[in-house]
């Protein structure tokens, strides 16, 4: 157990050599576990590599295990043939010098041998790695994540068990200690019966071949009861609290004073706002059941809103007509996309939202993912042709305005990333909205396939759109006679259950298209 348990010491270590190791990963970029398959790729290969030093070290171990029982089985020989005939044995002088010799210096010699320190560059090596661990924010990540993926597709614990997400069956499973992770963050939350329902199965993945195992990762049973019988008092299910106590051999005589303790204190659940809440009308249409309603809408090709049009149609499908939303089919071709990917990849950082509250831009959980605008200064100059390529063919797509000012973001998820329900349109005053106007449409480029999950979800329409390559999806923000914003374009991004969702927003300013879309007639808009 001396090598995983080396494992509990690395946190200590880590601090005292924070100061160092802060100096080293300034200059590196931070790592993006949840959005970047190359960062988590790289997590798996040190897994890998991690696996492997430990059966090095546990091969070390054993070597000198093999040693010292090799050792007292020689040691043993002389004293079997002592037994019964003591006296005799040690009337001779061969065996009486050999047992003050033996004691004399044997012992000492094991003494030796026993303190010599084993699998010491194993540990080092364990210890230098520690610094490129996830750390307790990006594991708070990943587990709200995984919450927010069973909460949004409404995964029961019997099929996460078994792999079973959103009616997709994964080759995989969880294990019992993942179970134990997910019961107890379940409990943190205030959700006892999820909570119960992930320790019970505990004992259904427990295998007994790996009790040793589980004892040293922190899986000890006795916690688990005692979880479980506080979730049922939570649920007021006294009585099956009392059961469940009395069944575990170590708990059973403390059994009233463990009910009376969870009685009074009774459990206080993080606050709701804490917590990867999406709303149930958002996720209902995020699910595989989900189903557009039918509409009398046709699809066909657009050969009129630019006269490029006529020579190159492209084929649209309409969504609705008020509000006007409509998705083009294979308008980014292979070549272009991974253009645009090369010249992005490496200006990725934390995505912002707008906060209306501060009137600025932040990092926010709301949304889960890596952004990059575009153009910028610092992306390669080959890169600037196939975006100034995607400008002209927003204009073709739209008929609107695209001046030198205008910019996009491309914005990509991750493991379980989404974006909470939203408008497009800020509703305030700010530097943009002043000089431009508000965002009076928007223009969204999916640049790859979604395995699952990841969907545009809008609320209020009851409309799903999933992320298809080279899918555009073009919609108002604005009522067009009077420029009203229109709440009814409430959306947002379901959350990616496998796989990765890159897409390339633009969003077109009123101003800038005050000729050729204006005003006629007066709105109810304060601003």
């Amino acid at each position: 157990m001396l090598p995983l348990l080396v494992l509990i010491s690395l946190t200590s270590a880590a601090g005292q050599s924070q100061s160092q190791t802060s100096t080293e990963t300034s200059s590196n970029p931070p790592k993006e576990f949840m959005t970047s398959m190359a960062d988590r790729m790289e997590l798996l290969l040190l897994d890998r590599e991690l696996i492997s030093n430990l059966v090095q070290y546990a091969e070390e171990l054993q070597e000198k295990v093999d040693v010292l029982q090799r050792c007292a089985k020689a040691m043993q020989i002389p004293l079997e043939n002592s037994k019964g005939r003591e006296e005799e044995y040690l009337s001779n002088p061969l065996h009486s010098f050999q047992l003050i010799r033996h004691m004399h210096e044997d012992w000492r010699h094991l003494e030796k041998f026993m303190r010599q320190p084993v699998g010491q560059d194993q540990i080092n090596f364990l210890k230098n790695k520690a610094t490129k661990f996830p750390s307790v924010e990006e594991t708070e990540e990943a587990t709200e994540a995984i919450y927010r993926i069973i909460f949004t597709y409404n995964v029961d614990p019997a099929d996460l068990v078994k792999g079973l997400i959103d009616g997709v069956q994964y080759n995989s499973s969880i294990s019992a200690i993942d179970s134990l992770s997910l019961g107890t963050l379940f409990f943190q939350w205030g959700e006892y019966k999820n909570a119960h329902e992930y320790l019970h199965y505990i004992f259904d993945l427990v295998n007994p071949e790996y009790y040793s195992v589980y004892d040293v990762l922190g899986l000890a049973s006795r916690e688990v009861f005692m979880l479980l019988a506080r979730c049922l008092v939570e649920l007021d299910m006294e009585e099956d609290a009392r059961t469940t106590l009395m069944g575990h051999p170590a708990l059973a005589e403390h059994s009233e004073r463990l009910l009376t303790l969870y009685r009074n204190t009774r459990h206080v659940p993080v606050s709701w706002e804490l917590m990867p809440f999406l709303p149930e009308e958002f996720n209902q249409i995020c699910r595989s059941w989900h189903q557009n309603k039918p509409s009398r809408l046709h699809c066909r090709y657009n050969t009129t809103t630019t006269p490029f049009l006529r020579l190159a149609p492209l084929r649209m499908e309409e969504l609705s007509l008020d509000p006007y939303i409509v998705v083009y089919h294979n308008v980014l071709s292979d070549a272009e996309i991974a253009e645009v990917e090369r010249v992005t990849e490496p200006l990725l950082k934390r995505s912002v939202v707008f906060d209306g509250k501060e009137n600025k831009m932040s990092t926010s959980k709301k949304r889960t993912a890596l952004g990059a605008w575009l153009p910028d200064d610092n992306m390669d100059v080959s890169g600037r042709a196939v975006i100034q390529r995607i400008f002209r063919r927003i204009h073709e797509l739209t008929g609107l305005i695209i001046n030198d000012r205008q910019d996009m973001q491309l914005i990509k998820y991750g493991y379980g990333g989404h974006y909470d329900i939203h408008f497009d349109y800020f509703n305030t005053s700010t530097p943009i909205t002043k000089a431009r106007g508000d965002r009076m449409a928007t223009v969204l480029f999916y640049l790859n396939d979604m395995k699952h999950g990841g969907s545009t979800a809008f609320t209020d329409l009851q409309l799903k759109v999933p992320s298809e390559r080279g899918k555009v999806l073009f919609w108002y923000n604005m009522r067009g006679e009077t420029h009203d914003l229109d709440s009814r374009t409430l959306h947002g991004a379901c959350p990616v259950i496998n796989g990765t969702k890159t897409i390339l927003s633009c969003w077109i300013h009123e101003l800038d298209q005050m000729f050729i879309q204006p005003t006629y007639r007066p709105g109810n808009r304060l601003s």
